[in-house]
């Protein structure tokens, strides 16, 4: 008996080392990490829509203004769909007249070799100059689909067009049915 509540003392000191370790280690890596996903914002932003002057934040984080020569040329949108494997976080722009101008994937857990291909230029570019309500993949509808899906990753695509489509352009009016 006397062991037993040893070996459990022990295994409590051992656990609580371990968690503190992982407190200290995440308060140290915190703001690091925070300024690295800011910086890959704004990097993710300048490549969706380019030559742009400025990225006015209508919603925290989630939705910006994108201002040319003073004047609004349209939209950027941060935005998080579930994929095959799970999240798939992505960002895109959009012009005055609701065209993509480019798409960014910025983190996902796809399968790597399959679905992982939704990064590649290949697959986003296919967005571009598409009217969102244009962004249908061809396997879904063959009359009006526009966006030919990664051949083994049917889900992963269909949730990268699904996210674009479905977000509300411009972004203070609903689309297809949704509510403010």
């Amino acid at each position: 008996m006397r062991d037993f509540v040893k070996m459990i003392a022990e295994l409590f000191v051992v656990c609580g080392l371990a968690a503190a370790s992982l407190a200290v280690v995440n308060m140290v890596t915190k703001e690091p990490i925070a300024r690295w996903e800011k910086a890959r914002e704004k990097t993710a932003l300048r490549a969706i829509v380019a030559g742009a002057d400025e990225f006015k934040e209508l919603t925290a984080g989630q939705v910006w203004e994108v201002r040319r020569n003073g004047r609004r040329a349209g939209f950027a949108f941060l935005t998080q769909i579930q994929g095959y494997s799970g999240p798939i976080t992505l960002m895109f722009g959009a012009d005055a007249d609701g065209a993509v101008t480019g798409l960014q994937i910025l983190s996902h857990t796809e399968t790597p070799g399959l679905g992982a291909k939704i990064i590649t230029a290949l697959f986003r570019d296919q967005f571009k100059n598409k009217r969102l309500e244009q962004i249908v993949l061809k396997k879904d509808d063959p009359a009006q689909g526009r966006i030919d899906a990664i051949t083994g990753a049917t889900i992963s695509s269909r949730a990268v067009a699904k996210a674009v489509r479905s977000t509300p352009y411009p972004p203070d009016q609903p689309r297809h049915g949704q509510t403010p």
